[in-house]
């Protein structure tokens, strides 16, 4: 009797996720996105403008920062004649092109969330039907933001967190098909390649050399249809443009909202103004002293994350082991790279679900203050409340002071310990005779 109630709890809570997903999948076909950047870099592709150097929507300040492939990808949509709904139409007032391409990407959005769930489903096991129904209430409680805001602005995080699931959980029999969305993701957004440090680390060589050869098949794709000149330019500017050593990318002082690890530092230990945002800085720190400061603090996290998982590489015998160490590496992406926002912290879903599991598996083993610091830090990170209901000046407020980016370092911190806890209590297991 109890199977079944849960069962069509089940069912319900589905409905009531989807309905939840089609709202910002909706609400972003009449509202403006990132794929305002996109699609007009991508018309200044298919007119052989350059895409790098100058603002590509009108006269505002958005630039594209994406590879030419995905611009080039796009432009069957660019291409569509320049209409716009009439006012009094019952379909959204925007460009027909515009219109069509957020259809897609929405519709894309919403498989790879499926696929997401999919995985998920796959991957943890549960003795009832009330806490699995338990397991995917809280995640669908915690997780919802994540998603809504990237469909509703027009992001790849859903899409890159679909591309490792499907490389590290897939059952696919060819190596090929299984990598291809990691290959795509790491040829348009760069991201991907924080996996290329654990494919190193699990002496995975042979993927290493696939994603390779994948990213450049994907790369020379467009030489076919473009101006080989024109190409190559388009490829050099968008290397120089993500060049990881330019000042813009050490030092985040320009546009506000960021997250990660280095507009943290950026913003409690420098004077920069950015407009909007109150002044928080703690002490005045040169430019060469915040670059030393910014990369010890990728290094050391990036440090402690390759420390647990060769440590969990000694201890195969501990459950979800593959999965807390892609859970590792997800998790370090939004913290270490330069200029991610909230959105970004979709790619935290495996460590959260790995969380999750163990609070309805084996309460005793989270101790209290480990809980508690959890929730905290979903809490900083807007999971629990949708900072959208709140004033425009505290939603400024919450940006300036880097709130969420601070949630995200607080969980990622006592998540690091949990598992070392877990490490340790295993090898304990282990050693007894």
């Amino acid at each position: 009797m109890e199977f079944e109630r849960y069962k069509n709890y089940r069912r319900i809570l589905l409905f009531v996720f989807s309905l939840l997903l089609l709202w910002p999948a909706l609400n972003s076909l009449s509202n403006s996105n990132d794929f305002e950047v996109f699609l007009g870099a991508s018309r200044r592709m298919l007119n052989g403008l350059d895409m790098y150097h100058e603002k590509v929507v009108y006269d505002r300040y958005l630039h594209y920062y994406y590879s030419p492939f995905f611009a080039f990808i796009i432009q069957p949509f660019a291409a569509i004649m320049d209409y716009r709904f009439p006012e009094n139409s019952i379909l959204p007032n925007v460009e027909l092109s515009m219109l069509m391409v957020k259809l897609v990407w929405n519709t894309l959005n919403l498989f790879f969330i499926y696929r997401i769930c999919k995985y998920l489903l796959s991957i943890f096991q549960f003795e009832t039907e009330r806490k699995a129904f338990w397991f995917y209430l809280i995640m669908v409680f915690l997780c919802y933001r994540w998603l809504h805001i990237n469909i509703k602005y027009g992001q790849l995080t859903i899409f890159l967190l679909y591309a490792f699931f499907e490389a590290y959980f897939s059952t696919k029999l060819k190596e090929w098909l299984k990598w291809t969305p990691f290959a795509l993701g790491l040829q348009i957004k760069i991201l991907p390649i924080f996996f290329y440090w654990k494919m190193f680390l699990d002496k995975n060589y042979k993927a290493m050399m696939m994603v390779f050869s994948l990213v450049i098949v994907i790369t020379v794709i467009p030489f076919l249809f473009l101006d080989s000149h024109y190409y190559v330019m388009e490829l050099q500017m968008w290397l120089k443009t993500i060049n990881p050593l330019k000042s813009n990318h050490v030092v985040q002082t320009g546009e506000g909202g960021f997250m990660d690890i280095g507009s943290i530092v950026t913003k409690y230990f420098t004077m920069f103004r950015i407009p909007n945002e109150p002044r928080v800085c703690v002490t005045q720190l040169s430019i060469s002293q915040m670059f030393w400061l910014t990369q010890i603090l990728r290094l050391s996290i990036l440090g402690a994350i390759t420390f647990l998982i060769l440590e969990l590489k000694k201890i195969p015998q501990l459950k979800y082991n593959d999965y807390l160490q892609f859970s590792l590496m997800s998790i370090g992406i939004p913290i270490i790279f330069p200029h991610q926002r909230d959105y970004s912290f979709a790619l935290f879903i495996p460590a959260v679900s790995y969380m999750v599991y163990y609070f309805l598996r084996d309460r005793e083993i989270l101790k209290p203050i480990t809980t508690t610091f959890f929730f905290i830090g979903l809490l900083l990170m807007g999971c629990v409340i949708f900072f959208e209901v709140f004033s425009l000046d505290f939603r400024y407020w919450i940006i300036g002071v880097r709130l969420m980016g601070i949630g995200a370092i607080i969980f990622a911190l006592f998540f690091f310990l949990f598992i070392h806890q877990q490490i340790k209590s295993m090898k304990a297991i282990i050693s007894k005779p």
